[in-house]
């Protein structure tokens, strides 16, 4: 039985963890400060230097706290 609960505790949290990283916050992020899409603008990335380039400084610095602790979590989770 603990095998059991120790196998389903592992992919519970790579689930869990996957699910976290599928999370954008260029999108998110642009999406509040500009109304628009970051994947329309710029070279069509939805990442930090896109953002960067096309939104502003700030945007950019909150898409990498949002990437970073995201990343930090799904370690923590596992």
């Amino acid at each position: 039985m603990d095998t059991f609960l120790l196998i389903l505790a592992l992919l519970l949290s790579c689930f869990l963890a996957y699910l976290i990283g599928s999370i954008n916050f260029a999108i998110i992020v642009t999406r509040i400060f500009a109304k628009k899409d970051i994947r329309d603008y710029g070279s069509g990335n939805a990442g930090m230097t896109n953002v960067l380039r096309t939104v502003g400084k700030l945007p950019a610095l909150l898409v990498t706290i949002g990437d970073f602790c995201k990343g930090m979590l799904a370690v923590f989770l596992g």
